[in-house]
C-alpha cells in the first residue's frame, strides 16, 4: 500500500459554514501502510487529533475530535478521497459529520502544503 499520507501537512481550502475548520488551520498527517493520523490546530481549532484507516490506496476513514477556541469539545467521523493535483500535489475531499453537539454534516477540501 502507498503511504501517500505520510509527513504531509495540509492546509483547508474550502469548508462548509458549519465546520470548525478554515485556512489558518493545518493537519500534520502521518500513515504506516493502513493506519492514519494527524495533528491539527489553527483558526477556530485549538488542538485537534485524527485516528483512521486507509480503505484503498485513495479513499480512507477517520476518526477526529478538537477542542475550540470556545471551548467546545467536538468529535466527528469522516470518509476521505485522495486525488493528485499537479506535480503530485495531495487534494483530499472530505464527507464529515460531528457525532457531538448538533451533529452537523459537511464537506471540505484540504490541500497538501508544499514548502519549497
Amino acid at each position: 500500500m502507498l503511504n501517500l499520507l505520510n509527513n504531509k501537512v495540509f492546509m483547508s481550502v474550502a469548508n462548509t459554514a458549519n465546520g470548525d475548520v478554515n485556512s489558518a488551520t493545518r493537519f500534520y498527517y502521518n500513515q504506516k501502510n493502513g493506519v492514519v493520523t494527524a495533528t491539527y490546530s489553527g483558526g477556530f481549532v485549538v488542538k485537534g487529533s485524527i485516528i483512521g484507516k486507509m480503505l484503498d490506496e485513495y479513499n480512507f476513514e477517520i476518526c477526529y475530535q478538537h477542542l475550540t477556541v470556545a471551548g467546545e469539545l467536538k468529535a466527528g467521523h469522516c470518509k476521505s478521497k485522495i486525488s493528485l493535483l499537479d506535480n503530485d500535489v495531495i487534494k483530499i475531499d472530505e464527507t464529515w459529520k460531528f457525532l457531538t453537539g448538533d451533529q452537523a454534516e459537511g464537506t471540505s477540501e484540504l490541500v497538501e502544503v508544499v514548502l519549497n
